[in-house]
């Protein structure tokens, strides 16, 4: 499967919530280390099901497809970057492979990474023919792609100190009487509100203040995006000091829809071609295996 290059370039990161600024950046890129220093095989995270079992795909014949080439990017870990040879890895990457597998295309399969700014009108050019790179559905673009089913969600979570007790009613204690690190201003702290509207909010500027705030007590909790939290747990800056407490919770309304496929609209069997291959890819248990080798705790999980 060709590995085709890139035209990567500096650029800001972006992914399932849109730009991110110079904080998020750096924890990305930190996470980029993590993972690669890792290696596969690390977790044993479990996914939660996306897809209904009833879903019906339709069997689509892609026997004359001369290639399927998947655009990505480089600046989102750990679903799409570089590894240490500046070749494109990462969950969106491996599970491209997984698809290409079950579509008997590996033969005709490349992926190549670009510029995220690049990947919308190099997919209308035809220099590829899905973008599997951390798009998140809305009406603009619905209006100008085709985009699969969901392909992965981001959970809300909390955070709290281990030493402040294991059972749920620690949790429901630290709730009713404490006070919640959220970054001010952003989905998470909207989602708090209207989810708990008499836990006390802690308001900081981003979320290494909260962690800050959570490690030198002057918060009893974090709430905020799972996956930044879940790699936050296993980084030396935690220091074992925390874990998940409560949920996974999910909120279409202030966290969106997740992670789309995105392909021109025209490509409309290609498009159920990719949307039965990703069902299949989670039927199979691949997806749980591509999705244990890059979440060293479970964003969904206790």
């Amino acid at each position: 499967m060709p590995i085709l290059p890139g035209t990567s370039a500096d650029r800001p990161a972006r992914g399932a919530f849109g730009r991110v600024g110079p904080w998020r950046r750096a924890v990305l890129a930190a996470l980029a280390l993590f993972i690669a220093a890792a290696g596969p095989g690390r977790a044993l995270a479990e996914p939660p099901r996306l897809w209904d079992p009833g879903y019906r795909t339709a069997t689509v014949d892609l026997g004359g497809l001369q290639r399927l080439r998947f655009l990505t990017s480089l600046d989102f870990p750990p679903f799409n970057f570089a590894d240490a040879n500046r070749k494109p890895t990462g969950f969106n990457v491996d599970l491209a492979r997984a698809v290409c597998a079950e579509l008997d295309l590996v033969d005709r399969c490349e992926i190549q990474a670009m510029p995220w700014e690049e990947l919308e009108a190099s997919l209308e050019a035809r220099r590829g023919e899905v973008i599997l790179a951390g798009h998140a559905p809305d009406a603009g673009l619905r209006a100008r792609f085709g985009l699969s089913e969901p392909y992965f969600r981001f959970p809300a979570r909390f955070v709290g100190r281990d030493a402040d007790g294991d059972e749920e009613d620690g949790f429901d204690a630290r709730l009713a009487e404490g006070k919640v690190a959220v970054v001010a201003n952003s989905p998470h702290a909207e989602m708090l509100a209207a989810f708990f509207p008499d836990a006390e909010a802690m308001p900081v500027a981003d979320m290494p203040a909260a962690y800050t705030a959570l490690r030198e007590q002057e918060a009893d909790l974090v709430f905020g995006d799972g996956v930044l939290l879940s790699f936050w747990l296993t980084s030396p800056a935690a220091d074992d000091c925390c874990r998940f407490l409560s949920g996974p919770y999910m909120s279409d309304r202030h966290l969106g829809q997740g992670m789309v496929a995105v392909t021109r609209t025209q490509d409309r069997r290609l498009l159920d071609a990719i949307n039965g291959a990703l069902k299949a890819v989670e039927d199979s248990g691949a997806y749980a295996e591509i999705y244990a080798r890059y979440f060293p705790v479970d964003p969904f999980g206790t």
